[in-house]
C-alpha cells in the first residue's frame, strides 16, 4: 500500500507567556505527538470543538499526516442485502476480528474498486457494464465524495500517489482493449486520461480480480492466461512503477496463476494459491525482490467442516499480514472465518440474511484534506458514511 509522506515533527510555537498554545499544562510534544496523534479519528475531530487552540492543533497537516501513519491498514468486507430484502450495500473494515461499518450505500451493484491513503474509489452500476457505471472517489473519515463522470468506459486498475508531484492518480484500462492503459490525475480531473504504453504480452493475459499490492513504489498484479498452459518461470506478475509510470514484468512461483493473488508481508511480496475446492491454500514469499526468488512458506488446510457445503461455490478468500501474523479470511454466504497458518479457526461471525464477500481492498483512515474534492461534482454526505 502507498502512504502519505511521513512528516518531520515540527517545533510547535509557544505562547508569549512561555506556556503551551493549546491551553493545557502538558508540553506540546506530548500533547500533540503522543496524545492527539494516537486518538481514534472521531475523537480527534471532537477535539476541534474544545477551543480555537485545540482546533488549530487538531487540524494541523503535520499532525494529520502522523495520525494517518499510526492507523492500521484494515481489510474491507462487503455486506450485501439478499434479493427480496433491503437494497443496500455496506462496506465494513475488519479490525482484530471485529467488523466495523464504514459506509452504507444504496443499491446492490456498488463495489470498492481501489484504495490509497484513506481514499476509496467506488463504482456503482450493473456488474460487467463499465459504460453504465458511476464512479466516485470518497474519504470515509472526512465524509467527502466526488463523482467522476468522465471515467465511464474505463476499468480502474489502481489508485496511487505520484511521488514527484504529490498528485493522486488512477491507472485505468479501456474496457474493450486490454492494451489501452491510461493515467488520470484527480487533481487535474478536467484533463482527459493520458495513455501509457503497456507490454505487448498484455494482449493475451488478463488481470486477476485482486487488488494490486503497493511495494517499493510499484503496483503489482497477478496476471493469468486462459488459452495458454501455465509455463514454468513465466513472468506473470505485472509491475507498474508509480514514479516513472511505466510497466515491466516479474516472475511468479510455478503455480496456477489463475487461482492466485498477491499480498504484502512485512515489506516482502507474497502470493497465495488455492485448489479448485478452496480447501488448501499455499502461501509463497519472495525472498529476493531484485532476483525474483520465491520460496514456499506454508500450506494451510482450511477448516472445511466449518463452511456450509451448500454455499462452497460462493466463497471468497484473502491472505492478510497484520501485527506480525499471517491470517486467512474466508467469506461465504453470511459466514466470515479467520484462520491461522496452522489451519486453526481463530474467529468466526455469522450474519444471516446477508451475503458477505472480501473486497481485497484496504482502508487506512486519513483526515488529511485534498483540494480536488472542492472541484469535483458531489456533496459531503452524498452517501451515508457511518
Amino acid at each position: 500500500m502507498s502512504s502519505l509522506p511521513l512528516p518531520a515533527k515540527a517545533t510547535v510555537a509557544k505562547s508569549a507567556g512561555g506556556g503551551s498554545t493549546h491551553g493545557s499544562r502538558l508540553p506540546e510534544e506530548i500533547f500533540v505527538w503522543e496524545i492527539l496523534a494516537r486518538l481514534p479519528h472521531r475523537d480527534l475531530i471532537r477535539c476541534r470543538a474544545v477551543s480555537h487552540a485545540w482546533r488549530r492543533a487538531a487540524s494541523a497537516r503535520d499532525l494529520l499526516l502522523e495520525h494517518h501513519h499510526r492507523q492500521p491498514s484494515l481489510p474491507l468486507i462487503n455486506r450485501r442485502g439478499t434479493p427480496g430484502g433491503p437494497r443496500w450495500f455496506n462496506v465494513a473494515a475488519l479490525d482484530c476480528q471485529q467488523v466495523q461499518p464504514v459506509a452504507r450505500l444504496d443499491g446492490f451493484h456498488v463495489c470498492v474498486k481501489a484504495s490509497c491513503d484513506g481514499l476509496l474509489l467506488l463504482a456503482e452500476g450493473l456488474h460487467g457494464s463499465p459504460f453504465g457505471m458511476r464512479v466516485s472517489i470518497c474519504n470515509p473519515a472526512t465524509r467527502q465524495i466526488g463523482h467522476l463522470p468522465q471515467l465511464k468506459g474505463y476499468v480502474a486498475l489502481g489508485l496511487y500517489r505520484h511521488r514527484s508531484t504529490g498528485e493522486y492518480r488512477l491507472l485505468l484500462r479501456w474496457a474493450f482493449n486490454r492494451r489501452a492503459m491510461y493515467i488520470f490525475a484527480l487533481d487535474h480531473h478536467q484533463v482527459p486520461p493520458r495513455r501509457v504504453e503497456c507490454p505487448p504480452e498484455a494482449l493475451r493475459y488478463q488481470l486477476s480480480s485482486s487488488a494490486p499490492v503497493m511495494l517499493h513504489g510499484n503496483l503489482h498484479w497477478a496476471w493469468y492466461t486462459v488459452s495458454l498452459p501455465r509455463q514454468s518461470e513465466s513472468k506473470n506478475i505485472l509491475v507498474f512503477d508509480t514514479t516513472a509510470e511505466s510497466f515491466r514484468q516479474m516472475c511468479s512461483p510455478d503455480v496456477a496463476i489463475y487461482r492466485a493473488d498477491l499480498f504484502e508481508m512485512d515489506g516482502n511480496l507474497g502470493m497465495y494459491t488455492w485448489d479448485n475446492g478452496m480447501r488448501v491454500v499455499r502461501i509463497w514469499v519472495m525472498q529476493d525482490y531484485e532476483n525474483q526468488v520465491w520460496s514456499l512458506k506454508c500450506s494451510v488446510e482450511l477448516p472445511v467442516p466449518e463452511i456450509p457445503p451448500l454455499i462452497q461455490e460462493r466463497r471468497s478468500l484473502m491472505v492478510v499480514y497484520q501485527e506480525g501474523d499471517v491470517r486467512l479470511l474466508v467469506a461465504c454466504g453470511g459466514l466470515l472465518l479467520c484462520v491461522d497458518t496452522q489451519g486453526n479457526l481463530l474467529a468466526s461471525s455469522r450474519d444471516d440474511g446477508h451475503r458477505l464477500s472480501i473486497s481485497k481492498q484496504f482502508l487506512k483512515k486519513s483526515l488529511v484534506s485534498h483540494a480536488f474534492f472542492s472541484t469535483l461534482q458531489g456533496d459531503i454526505n452524498a452517501w451515508s458514511f457511518i
